[in-house]
C-alpha cells in the first residue's frame, strides 16, 4: 500500500470545511475519505506553519487547552472565586455594620 500525497489546496479545503461545518473532525475525515481524523489536526498545524492559515485560526466552537472558557467570566475567574469574593464583600459589610453599631452603643438607651 502506497502512502497517498495530498495537495496543500486540498488540505486547506478540508480544514476550512472543518472550520465552517458543525461536524466534528471524525465526520469531516470520513466525508473526504481520510484514513484517520489525525490528518485534519496535522494539516491544520502544517498550514499554519506554512502561512496558509492564520496562526490563531481555529474552529469557532473549539476550545484550546486550559480552563474552559465557558466557566470563566470576563476577568478569568472561576465561579468558585467569584463566590468567595462575594462572601468576602458580604463579611466586610457585616464587620463595618457591627463596628458602627458598637460605636453607637453608648448612645442607645436601655
Amino acid at each position: 500500500m502506497t502512502r497517498r500525497k495530498y495537495t496543500d489546496e486540498f488540505k486547506l479545503h478540508v480544514v476550512k470545511d472543518y472550520y465552517n461545518s458543525p461536524l466534528g473532525v471524525r465526520a469531516i475525515a470520513s466525508k473526504y475519505g481520510l484514513p484517520s481524523k489525525n490528518y485534519i489536526n496535522r494539516w491544520e498545524e502544517q498550514l499554519k506553519r506554512k502561512g496558509l492559515l492564520p496562526p490563531d485560526a481555529t474552529k469557532p466552537n473549539k476550545t484550546t487547552g486550559g480552563p474552559k472558557r465557558a466557566i470563566l467570566d470576563n476577568k478569568g475567574k472561576t465561579p468558585r472565586e467569584i463566590q468567595y469574593e462575594k462572601e468576602i464583600q458580604l463579611l466586610k459589610a457585616k464587620v463595618a455594620y457591627y463596628e458602627k453599631l458598637e460605636h453607637l452603643q453608648p448612645f442607645i438607651k436601655k
